[in-house]
């Protein structure tokens, strides 16, 4: 293929997005295309990616592959060094098992602890289908990785008790380090070396947002493990001390149109709705470009992300907050997480406790109290610690340096690959239905639309 570089004598590292790297993307996207525009001083890198792109960077090539054409992967994960997978890409492409390449497993995202919420409204067998074959994936990821990368100390904590009950933690890979820091280490989220580029886009841009509003940013989308009710429900007493104050939404919808829409987002603007705020003071975007993200941050005053306290916390990376840092914003966060932890310690925001609606009013006014430059000083040592250049620094070693782990022989992995089980995503219209009903029974009419919209979404952006 001409679009590969011939001739290198770099390494050559294939990364293999599961989502979508375009214009408008969510956190897997804007992870990997970070990562390999990063890596790409040292390396030849090669972002593979799942649908037609419209970016174009000169120091990397983004290349698609396609799910039901095996071999559009195949090509060009043997003309790689070392191929970097995620999540379920070893149950679409059961060849990754037995490549010869050096392979890189990024389990950042527990899909376990995130399927537990994403199917939560499914029938009771479709919750235990899609458990066991995220275990199963899982399980067969610990047996064919080479070197992991994951989040957080946390993380790599909970990955450790997975690969040494995968038998990974053994006398070979222990005699060549007995840190096990050359089979899993942590590469989490970063920033990007520049600052981010502040050009004109809500301030006389949008009518609902006067040139003197406060904003007041959530920065992401709208999942169904995060906790923006709790951030409405005190919106009130915010406006009765600031009127001038907007609280925006980035996404209410996912930019993968084959990931489920996400009930939260529906309960959010129906709250809003009810207040008599929705595209007033409390204004949604469906989701908006990489390079208007970047406005956006520079426009607001304030970067907020509220949570319930549940198993996904703990082990989560809130890669919006690493955004709110990027753009130096004072961050109104919930307790109980590693980000909650760097706000703490950098001094650059409040910390409220879970559910409590009063604490977060009583924070927000305290952040729009104080003038945002006021906290410019505090993030002064954040580069050096959260960029990507810094937070890529394993996984940069590793292919410069790392090899083969000393107890997989390379093309000869005899693990039992899992089985897909029934697919959670839609397949027909009679499927849809049942689905719809099902939804309709045990959550109610709102429920059944979303589950509806988000069928008719999913059949068209899968027509051939």
């Amino acid at each position: 293929m001409t679009e590969i570089a011939q001739g290198s004598s770099r390494e050559h590292l294939l990364i293999v997005s599961q989502d979508l790297v375009n214009s408008k993307m969510a956190g897997p996207g804007i992870r990997y295309l970070e990562m390999a525009k990063c890596l790409s001083h040292e390396l030849d890198v090669t972002l593979a990616v799942p649908a037609e792109t419209s970016l174009k960077f000169p120091e990397i090539n983004i290349l698609r592959y396609f799910e039901d054409r095996p071999e559009s992967l195949q090509l060009l994960v043997e003309n790689a060094d070392i191929v970097l997978i995620s999540g379920y890409m070893i149950l679409k492409f059961p060849f990754l098992a037995n490549c010869k390449q050096r392979l890189v497993v990024d389990l950042y995202d527990p899909i376990v602890f995130e399927n537990l919420h994403y199917f939560q409204d499914e029938p009771q067998i479709n919750q235990d289908n899609q458990n066991k074959q995220a275990i199963n994936v899982t399980n067969s990821l610990a047996k064919i990785g080479d070197f992991f990368i994951c989040g957080n100390e946390r993380q790599r904590d909970l990955w450790m008790g997975v690969l040494m009950a995968n038998g990974r933690i053994n006398p070979k890979t222990f005699t060549q380090d007995n840190s096990l820091s050359s089979l899993i280490d942590i590469v989490g989220a970063g920033f990007p070396d520049r600052p981010p580029r502040a050009v004109p886009f809500l301030r006389k841009m949008v009518p609902e947002i006067p040139e003197n509003a406060r904003v007041i940013l959530w920065g992401g989308g709208i999942w169904n493990w995060l906790d923006p009710l709790t951030l409405v429900n005190a919106w009130p007493d915010v406006l009765a001390v600031h009127p001038e104050a907007r609280l925006v939404f980035l996404g209410t919808r996912h930019p993968n149109p084959v990931v489920p829409d996400h009930e939260m987002a529906f309960k959010t603007v129906q709250l809003a709705e009810q207040l008599g705020e929705k595209d007033k003071s409390i204004i949604f975007f469906e989701w908006i470009s990489y390079e208007d993200r970047e406005a956006l941050l520079c426009e607001s005053d304030v970067g907020v992300t509220l949570h319930p306290i549940h198993v996904e916390t703990r082990y989560s990376i809130r890669t919006r907050v690493l955004d709110y840092l990027w753009a130096k914003l004072p961050v109104l966060i919930t307790d109980g997480d590693v980000t909650s932890q760097w706000v703490r310690e950098f001094n650059i925001g409040i910390v409220v406790p879970p559910d409590d609606s009063k604490a977060v009013s009583k924070a927000l006014l305290e952040l729009l109290d104080r003038p945002k430059s006021t906290w410019e000083p505090n993030f002064a040592t954040l580069p050096d610690r959260m960029s990507w250049s810094h937070a890529v620094k394993p996984l940069l070693n590793y292919c410069l340096y790392g090899r083969h782990a000393p107890d997989r022989v390379p093309g000869e992995n005899p693990i039992a690959l899992p089985v897909a089980m029934p697919s959670a995503r839609p397949v027909g219209l009679g499927q849809g239905i049942l689905r719809a009903a099902y939804i309709l029974r045990s959550k109610g009419l709102v429920a059944a639309w979303h589950q509806i919209i988000f069928h008719l979404k999913w059949l068209i952006s899968h027509k051939r």
